[in-house]
């Protein structure tokens, strides 16, 4: 980790836990591992205080620690990543609030005080009275079927704690959450680092595989070693491979009162990592109905990463296309979130050609899920203009490939210049074959199936219709007059392609995928490009479009030198030149020199070829903007010593609320230029962890 990324996890740290934690974690974060001896040497204070900061810090799962069996002495290490989520906890309870309301809201900002709770615990703080008997292991009932008012959200204050009803709700949206992958099951190797982890799952898995060859059974074991670790990354059980929802058949009906519900037993086989792409990683807790007492919960950090970037996204289509395409888009959005784990795809780019290999990996969301969603949109149909239905042509859309093999011509478009003449001979071999048979069976002008007997008349029963059909078709949801379908065609080819479309095929109805490996690209461009146009101005951004044209599978980024970029840019030699070296020493674009005459490198025999390094540049503005978040809160600490006579005065518990009875005119006016310096600097803080994220997790 580097230096600026270091000190701005202390600064952090100290903000939200004080100067002791803050000792311990910066000696942990700048020296590296450390044991117990070692780390009273570097931090000098006693080792009862130091045990009292490692409490709270791993509390946090900021300080990860393992024992291992050869010296049986704990050793320490700071999980500097994870301290970053600091800066995020008032974003995590925005985005619960806007999407579930108050009651999940309070829920998670428990949680992200806390680091860690235990469900009995979260229940009784909220709704227990003080001081009842409670026994020691304790079956909390959940109701998935509850009838809830979505239009108004509920809150804590909404009912009294001896509500049942309140208490019900709770325990609903306590499943919700952990259904929706907002929070998770704790489990031991979260308090590992990860080589400690890998290390003690080797160690667990066997390496007896029943395979052919000694490279398959390796192959093999490291496999297993994966599976492993991912089902203790989202809180697996490791003795049974289970979800950890608690007890199961007839252990679980000895604890339970006769009143009680008896849940069933959970299935072996369902288990988080079993789902595609991780869907729904507690499949059986609608099913059984319950959650136990001493179930451990955490925040999902990459759920919350997951929903910032769709958050991103749909801000990018509002300013793009327009609202009511924004509203479409984060609902699609919002069917795809459970099918997802983690932020960052496997896929790096998905190509835009004709095979779905890379398609195929990611979800999909069918036309006629959203249609029942969005049924009663009031503006879905309003925000388009109208169309006539004898202009509308799908097969546009297709690929030229595609077209070709059929023997359809395509349809120039506005942008291409159309060629006279007859085909080649080739081609027209090609296409006579493809008309002889349609492998499927579709008739791709009129929609009718072979052999389907919901059509009424087949492809080659079919009457040409001359007058257009001047209806549209709004009830049909495969129709491309569509209000639903109209918006998302306009998001498939926009530019910027926000989804990818896949037709109709005889097992399979209409769906769309979202390419996320692209999109991620896009947004880390468009931060870049932003950055280069606030610094040097248009002409900058025009120089960084030119160098950086959509890179693919095959393809680089183009080198230039400086003759080609006047004639691409057509800036002047002079004034380039100077733009050209002050992008260079800021590290947004790169020089590579090319000699001519072998090693001898003199200027007049040596080519300079500009390019642009999207990597290294997004190192260089990550490692920029931790150190100006860091600066940002160095000036807050600096200006709330100015003032920390009156800001302790206002924060005792019999002031707060009362600042105009206790405090004088002078304090009142200190106090509240502090808190909009205070309300500024934060704000600024989050907009730079905005883009954070953009250039790291997403």
């Amino acid at each position: 980790m580097s230096e600026y990324a270091t000190q701005l996890s202390v600064i952090l740290v100290d903000e939200f836990f004080g100067g002791l934690s803050s000792r311990v974690f910066g000696a942990l974060a700048f020296s590296g591992r450390l044991p117990f001896p070692r780390l009273v040497q570097h931090t000098r204070l006693s080792p009862t205080e130091i045990k009292y900061g490692l409490s709270v810090l791993i509390q946090q799962q900021l300080v990860l620690w393992y024992i291992p069996e050869e010296t049986l002495q704990a050793s320490y290490e700071a999980d500097i990543p994870n301290s970053f989520a600091l800066a995020r906890c008032s974003k995590y309870t925005q985005l619960v609030k806007d999407r579930l309301g108050d009651l999940p809201a309070d829920i998670i900002s428990d949680v992200t005080v806390l680091g860690y709770a235990r469900v009995g615990d979260l229940t009784r703080t909220y709704f227990l009275p003080p001081g009842e008997q409670r026994p020691f292991r304790e079956i909390i009932p959940v109701d998935p079927h509850l009838d809830r008012d979505d239009k108004k959200p509920a809150t804590l204050h909404s009912f009294s704690r001896d509500n049942a009803h309140a208490v019900e709700l709770f325990r609903t949206v306590l499943g919700d959450l952990l259904r929706a992958g907002l929070l998770g099951v704790l489990h031991e190797s979260h308090f590992r680092p990860a080589a400690d982890n890998v290390l003690e799952a080797e160690h667990i898995v066997p390496r007896e595989f029943h395979v052919s060859s000694k490279k398959a059974q390796q192959a093999a074991w490291e496999m297993a070693v994966a599976k492993k670790l991912e089902d203790w990354k989202y809180g697996s059980n490791s003795a049974t491979d289970t979800a950890p929802l608690v007890g199961r058949g007839a252990k679980r009906a000895l604890e339970e009162s006769e009143d009680q519900p008896k849940g069933k037993k959970i299935k072996l086989g369902k288990h988080p990592s079993s789902e595609t792409n991780g869907a729904n990683a507690y499949p059986d807790l609608a099913e059984a109905g319950w959650l136990d007492k001493d179930l451990n919960l955490r925040l999902n950090h990459e759920k919350f990463s997951i929903l910032m970037r769709n958050q991103q996204l749909v801000a990018l289509v509002e300013e793009s296309i327009g609202p009511t395409t924004a509203k479409v888009y984060a609902k699609l959005l919002c069917n795809v979130e459970p099918h997802l784990r983690k932020c960052k795809n496997e896929l790096d780019f998905v190509e835009d050609n004709e095979g779905d290999g890379e398609l195929a990996t990611l979800p999909r969301v069918s036309t006629d899920g959203l249609t029942h969603e969005l049924h009663d949109m009031p503006d879905l149909a309003d925000a388009l203009a109208s169309v006539d239905p004898g202009k509308v042509n799908l097969s546009l859309l297709e690929h030229p490939k595609k077209v070709r093999k059929r023997g359809k011509p395509q349809e120039p478009r506005a942008d291409e210049a159309s060629v006279e003449g007859t085909a080649s001979s080739d081609e027209s071999d090609e296409s006579s074959d493809d008309d002889k048979s349609d492998v499927s069976g579709i008739d791709h002008d009129s929609g009718s199936v072979k052999g389907d007997t919901d059509y009424s008349e087949g492809r080659n029963h079919k009457t040409p219709d001359t007058t257009p059909d001047t209806t549209p078709r709004m009830k049909d949801p495969e129709s491309p007059l569509h209000p639903l379908r109209q918006h998302l065609f306009l998001l498939a080819e926009h530019p910027y392609h926000f989804l990818r479309h896949v037709p109709r095929t005889l097992t399979t109805s209409e769906a769309w995928v979202i390419p996320y490996p692209n999109l991620s690209h896009l947004l880390l461009h468009n931060a870049l490009l932003n950055i280069t146009i606030s610094r040097f101005g248009p002409l900058g951004g025009r120089l960084l479009r030119i160098l950086s044209s959509t890179p693919t599978a095959t393809s680089l980024p183009p080198k230039l030198d400086e003759k080609a970029l006047v004639l691409l840019s057509l800036i002047p030699q002079k004034p380039m030149r100077t733009l050209l070296h002050s992008m260079h020493r800021a590290g947004h674009i790169e020089l590579q020199e090319l000699p001519k005459d072998g090693n001898q490198r003199r200027p007049g025999t040596t080519s300079f070829y500009w390019f642009f390094d999207p990597e290294r540049m997004r190192r260089r503005v990550l490692e920029e903007t931790y150190k100006t978040m860091g600066n940002l809160l160095r000036r807050a600490r600096v200006e709330r010593e100015g003032v920390r006579v009156v800001v302790e005065k206002s924060e005792r518990t019999d002031v707060v609320g009362r600042e105009d009875e206790f405090l004088g005119d002078e304090e009142l006016k200190a106090l509240h230029e502090w808190r909009g310096k205070e309300e500024r600097i934060w704000g600024e803080v989050a907009r730079l962890d905005d883009l954070v994220a953009v250039l790291r997790d997403f």
